[in-house]
């Protein structure tokens, strides 16, 4: 069965490149483009993974991150933040917040599919 890994973006050319590499890969990308419904497709499809962007329009990638780590059926499931934010400062609070890596955009594909890899193992 295919590793299911959620995509969290509210840019959707970033969301169907991000899916693009997680199918050949061979993960089962899950698509959100907002915070509800990233809490959504968490409880519904219950991922091995969750790549979330920082700035959503509803909630902001941190909050959803604590939402994962407080639910008992999600608080081991590996989370990346991959945002546009840079600074040391950032990075930070994405830790605080329980991220197991922060990914910086614009990121390599190749680095983000090994990092993916080391967490959940192969896509199929």
């Amino acid at each position: 069965m295919k590793k299911k890994i959620l995509v969290v973006d509210d840019s959707q050319p970033i969301l169907e490149l991000a899916s693009t590499m997680l199918k050949l890969l061979g993960y089962e990308p899950i698509k959100a483009s907002s915070g509800s419904a990233a809490l959504r497709a968490l409880a519904e499809e219950k991922p091995d993974l969750a790549l979330l962007d920082v700035i959503l329009p509803d909630m902001d990638g941190f909050k959803i991150c604590r939402h994962i780590r407080s639910n008992a059926t999600t608080a081991k499931m590996p989370v990346f933040m991959v945002s546009a934010k840079k600074t040391p400062e950032d990075a930070e609070r994405g830790f605080k917040a329980g991220a197991d890596e922060y990914v910086t955009k614009p990121f390599k594909s190749a680095e983000l599919a090994q990092l993916i890899k080391t967490y959940i193992g192969k896509g199929d």
